[in-house]
């Protein structure tokens, strides 16, 4: 076990999965790093379905909120062991409603619009480790988010990733539970979101990662045994298309699929639009999420779900999030000053819209329905 006496963590609160980085705060090297599955998922997959649980019942959020921490010390603990007594930082980064969650804010503002969260802005507080840990204090830090479905998980990772540095635009796109979108040049920014639910995550039964679901479907439009509309062709209709033992795609597989795609396709749209761009005026595309790590462009340009004018501009960047995370941890006062300032730069030219007040989005989306 490596033996450090001060030690940070970067933490992802993602809905679906909450990664963590332990950092030797005085090498500023990471120790390890691990991830695991957020416990509130027993609440819903996406954080429309969980800001419901928390109105029908108050006592759902400190719960949720337990839950969340309990388990993070508890994964603390096993890959730290009696060194986690020296965790003096911890950045936690994630969406507005994960994080309103954990910082025990209500999350009524976000139910209905206009959708006003309690609290976007950067913040630091003195909170206690578990007693079995060690019960000594350490600081949580929050960083600042740009809207109620925009969150500090898209703002860290626009830092981590540099972008809009230039006059030509940078897109962000996490493929995850709550899809968020970010297209940010040196003078503008826009940023939406749109709910996938799981499907990204597992789209089809038998298959370890969403990815593996979307080679399988991107396979099977390219053999013709999918047709343009998103419908399986005779004879597989009825008992579905047979991909490995225990792993077949469904009729309704496909349908989940390509609602959740066109939405994300739909926003990218609805985002350059917005800009009064086109694809043209965007000089890289981050793909970042679980999903993205593991996805293969060409199958995400087959389904109709990347378009295919970003073929040479796309990086996986894996958990931009985290590594923003990780950024404002290790940041000595001087540059975590530079980040703070470059926060607020970011969200003064930011823009952040609802799809559904988007005039244009319904009759984009029906027709990013198509494959």
């Amino acid at each position: 076990m490596h033996s450090c006496h001060s030690i940070g963590t970067a933490v992802d609160l993602g809905s679906t999965t909450i990664a963590v980085s332990a950092m030797d705060l005085e090498k500023k090297s990471e120790i390890l790093s691990f991830s695991f599955p957020n416990p509130q998922r027993i609440y819903g997959a996406d954080v429309i379905t969980r800001i419901r649980h928390c109105m029908e019942d108050e006592e759902k959020e400190n719960v949720m909120r337990k839950l969340v921490r309990e388990n993070l010390w508890k994964e603390l603990e096993n890959h730290l062991g009696e060194d986690c007594r020296f965790i003096e930082k911890m950045v936690i980064s994630g969406n507005t409603t994960m994080l309103h969650i954990m910082t025990g804010r209500s999350v009524s503002g976000m139910a209905t619009a206009p959708f006003k969260p309690e609290n976007l802005e950067y913040e630091t507080r003195l909170d206690t480790q578990p007693v079995d840990v060690g019960g000594g204090s350490y600081t949580e830090i929050f960083p600042p988010g740009i809207s109620a479905f925009v969150g500090a998980d898209i703002l860290s990772g626009a830092l981590a990733l540099e972008m809009g540095k230039k006059d030509s635009y940078d897109l962000l796109v996490d493929l995850g539970t709550n899809g968020e979108m970010f297209l940010l040049s040196k003078d503008r920014g826009y940023a939406t979101s749109t709910a996938c639910g799981p499907v990204f995550d597992h789209a089809v039964a038998g298959a370890s990662y969403g990815s593996e679901s979307i080679k399988a479907i991107a396979n099977c439009v390219r053999r013709g045994l999918i047709d343009g509309n998103g419908t399986i062709r005779e004879p597989f209709f009825d008992t579905g298309i047979e991909i490995d033992k225990d792993f077949v795609i469904t009729q309704t597989n496909v349908r989940n699929f390509q609602m959740a795609k066109a939405a994300i396709y739909a926003g990218m749209n609805c985002l350059m639009r917005k800009a009064a761009i086109t694809t043209e005026n965007i000089n890289q595309v981050y793909i970042s999420g679980g999903l993205g790590f593991y996805m293969d462009i060409r199958d995400a340009v087959t389904v109709k779900m990347l378009p295919e004018d970003f073929v040479g501009k796309i990086t996986v960047s894996g958990n931009t999030s985290l590594e923003g995370a990780k950024d404002l941890l290790l940041a000595s006062n001087e540059a975590k000053d530079t980040i703070l300032s470059e926060y607020d730069r970011i969200r003064n030219r930011t823009e952040s819209f609802n799809l559904a007040d988007f005039d244009q989005f319904q009759d984009i989306y029906l027709k990013s329905l198509n494959m």
